[in-house]
Order: C-alpha cells, then sequence, then structure tokens
C-alpha cells in the first residue's frame, strides 16, 4: 500500500507506555515526506484523539473538524507533541482521508514549535 504524506489513516498504537497515547485505533497524520514513505522504513505520524467539547488553545495541538475529504467522523485534536515512527505494517486499512493544506501547515507549525525548530 501506497502512504502518502497528508493522509489519515486508523491504526493500532499499543504497545504504549506511561503517558503516551493509549491503545485504541486512532487516527494518525501522516507527516513524513512520500520518498521516506515509499522505502522499507519507518512513517512519521502525528496522532489524534477526540476533540469533544474541548476548548484547546496550545501552540503543540492542531484541532481539526470533520470533513468529507479528511474522513474525520468527528473534530480531532492532532497532539504535534507526540510524534511517532510507525512500522508500514500498523497500517492495514486505506486512508480515511487527506488533510487539508491550511490544517497540514498548522500540523507543521505545532510540530515544530514542540521540537523548538
Amino acid at each position: 500500500m501506497s502512504i502518502s504524506r497528508g493522509e489519515i489513516y486508523f491504526v493500532e498504537l499499543s504497545p504504549v507506555l506511561g503517558r503516551e497515547i493509549d491503545k485504541k485505533r486512532r487516527p494518525v497524520l501522516v507527516l513524513s515526506i512520500n520518498d521516506l514513505n515509499s522505502k522499507p522504513l519507518v512513517v512519521t505520524v502525528v496522532p489524534g484523539t477526540k476533540a469533544a467539547h474541548k476548548a484547546v488553545h496550545f501552540k503543540n495541538v492542531v484541532v481539526v473538524p470533520a470533513t468529507a475529504t479528511n474522513g474525520l467522523s468527528e473534530a480531532t485534536i492532532f497532539q504535534c507533541h507526540q510524534i511517532r515512527a510507525l512500522d508500514h505494517c500498523r497500517f492495514i486499512s486505506p486512508p480515511c482521508g487527506t488533510l487539508a493544506p491550511e490544517h497540514l501547515n498548522l500540523v507543521e507549525s505545532a510540530v515544530r514549535y514542540s521540537l523548538g525548530l
């Protein structure tokens, strides 16, 4: 399966430790570049979680509304401080959608902030 930057997948993130985002199937946003995604390496993602009724105003997270294009069923908080590298075997289903360029730009900014770049 071809995995592309900006796509959103639902994947199992277990096993986890401590405060890592938990064991449920979660939406993840592919952040790594397509050249790396096409190689037998890992895919860099930003995990998401439900944003139900949460007023989030932190520089390290991005709230993305559900749209037909991104395939999310509800507003989702992408936690840019919890970047993960995942093996290709975790991507067992096709992407549910693609993040809009303006939201991808917000995620990129939040990742830069989280990493001090």
